[in-house]
């Protein structure tokens, strides 16, 4: 994820997975019982019996981890009073985490975690998850701050997974075995990927969002800093909107989905303003623009790594670029009077928090990618907190299953990252499919949004069950969505018109899902496509 942005929520959960048998009593929801549960270096803050949105117990408690330290980290466990189903759901926070998730209503994230836990809850599962070691949605703490750093990167995750797992085990006094999952997107799903390299035994199945791979959001600063310095390179949301609609003229499919715009033929040149500039056409700076987002981008001396498509680019206004024209080239923002882009934000406070070490580094005017030294603490500063490694054998040989996924139009971690990662896998493991799978959903941004499927974290968490519960391996999936807002124009006058949703086939990659109709057949339902 998962959270920079949007993440879809768990709407449906596990309704095709086979659900173990509901277990016995449990213990009592009362803090002296919960106390002699937990592992010794685990205090326990508050226990509350909780009725409602859905009746659980509610364990807060933390640790304080040491070498380095110490620091504290924060945990919950929320444990249903009915229904458990020997399930525990340790959640992906998004953006940098920094707070402890619970069933009860808050701000932001908080909120929308609070919804999916109440639907897990209501599912059978133990929910827990953690603050990773500090507070706030930003990575401004880790300066001076290596306890802070080491605890967001994967220890305070993994302290947390511990203590709530034994909390969990002991709860239902459990024999027989309590299968873990864990599943997030953006910031979720790189603590998901830190899981799995660093503690391989935390968890049986686990699914990935732009989690793995080189980067480290430095595409967020490539990107940034090029607009800011070249304000006449900045492309208008209108503009970016005519290069939608060309792209998916040339690219989609006949449901209006694109499914690989790299293969397809659609050159942005071809959109170069001939005279005066105008919204339908793109001068040569926005060209090189597009280029810089789509094009590789460095990650330290002599690595580069993949960058976004053009599938859907009215999404970078938002995230990326900024809905208006860079004004300065100030510390504080660059887009003033208006408001900054996320990438801005998050970008700044990485760089600061996590690769220099300093509380003013200014990525527009600090940040050299032709400067030797500077790409050097780049590249060192990436295994820090991301999950670049490619050696996940541990996870393999724990028996552990793993999902990635991707949105091809992404607008805020190019999918470029999880498909290279997964190549790697493949390249030195050509029986990878036994424990790793990828999907590439058409037209999905940011972990959610677009005109793709919206369901695709819900499949695949059912997906992943089956595989660690009864060794169904992940094939085709078929996920829903609503109708695209563009269709193809050939096909305009001899199609029906759309339904309000839809159903996507969405296929294992290398494969991508093909059409099996003739033309004028109906493409909004995944049985008339196939994987190939």
């Amino acid at each position: 994820m998962t959270r920079l942005g949007g993440i879809p929520l768990l709407a449906c959960l596990i309704s095709a997975a086979a659900a173990p048998a509901a277990f016995g009593a449990q213990s009592s929801c009362q803090l002296e019982v919960i106390k002699k549960l937990a592992p010794q270096d685990a205090v326990i803050d508050s226990v509350t019996d909780r009725t409602s949105p859905v009746a659980h117990c509610e364990v807060l408690g933390h640790i304080i981890t040491q070498n380095p330290g110490p620091n504290r980290v924060e945990w919950s466990v929320m444990l249903p009073k009915e229904g458990f189903k020997g399930r525990y759901y340790f959640i992906g926070e998004g953006a940098a985490a920094g707070f402890v998730p619970t069933a009860q209503a808050g701000d932001g994230l908080a909120n929308y975690y609070a919804i999916t836990t109440v639907k897990l809850l209501s599912e059978g599962f133990a929910v827990a998850g953690s603050d990773t070691g500090h507070k706030g949605m930003m990575w401004d703490f880790g300066v001076n701050n290596p306890a802070g750093r080491l605890d967001h990167a994967h220890r305070g995750a993994h302290v947390s997974a511990v203590a709530t797992q034994a909390i969990t085990r002991g709860y239902y006094g459990l024999q027989e075995k309590l299968y873990r999952y864990h599943l997030g997107c953006s910031g979720g799903g790189r603590m998901g990927a830190m899981a799995v390299l660093h503690h391989p035994e935390d968890y049986d199945g686990v699914v990935v969002s732009t989690g793995f791979g080189e980067g480290g959001s430095l595409w967020f600063p490539w990107d940034i800093q090029y607009v800011v310095r070249h304000p006449d390179a900045w492309i208008s949301p209108e503009k970016l909107a005519f290069m939608e609609r060309k792209v998916h003229e040339k690219c989609a499919g006949p449901d209006g989905l694109i499914r690989d715009p790299n293969v397809c033929g659609f050159d942005p040149a071809t959109l170069l303003c001939k005279s005066a500039s105008t919204n339908e056409c793109l001068t040569a700076a926005e060209l090189t623009t597009v280029k810089r987002i789509t094009d590789r981008h460095p990650t330290g001396p002599g690595i580069t790594s993949g960058g976004f498509t053009l599938a859907m680019p009215t999404g970078w206004s938002a995230f990326l670029i900024g809905n208006t024209r860079p004004t300065n080239t100030g510390t504080t923002n660059p887009w003033a009077p208006a408001p900054p882009p996320p990438s801005y934000t998050l970008g700044q406070s990485i760089l600061r928090g996590f690769y220099f070490n300093r509380a003013d580094y200014d990525m527009i005017r600090d940040l050299d990618f032709n400067n030797k030294a500077d790409l050097q603490k780049l590249h060192d500063g990436e295994p820090v907190w991301s999950a670049v490694s490619d050696d996940i054998s541990a996870f393999k040989k724990a028996g552990g299953k793993l999902i990635l996924w991707a949105g091809i139009a992404e607008n805020a971690v190019p999918p470029a990252t999880e498909i290279e990662y997964f190549n790697i896998q493949k390249k030195k493991d050509p029986g990878a499919d036994d424990f790793v799978r990828l999907y590439l959903a058409p037209d999905i941004m940011h972990c959610a949004g677009g005109n793709g499927p919206q369901d695709v974290a819900d499949r695949l968490l059912e997906k992943v069950i089956a595989w660690a519960e009864d060794g169904k391996r992940p094939d085709a999936i078929v996920a829903s969505a609503p109708t695209p807002a563009i269709s193809p124009t050939d096909q305009s006058k001899t199609l029906p018109a759309p339904p309000s949703s839809r159903t996507t086939l969405l296929c294992p990659y290398p494969q991508m899902a093909v059409f099996k109709g003739k033309k004028g057949d109906f493409p909004y339902d995944a049985d008339n496509w196939t994987c190939r």
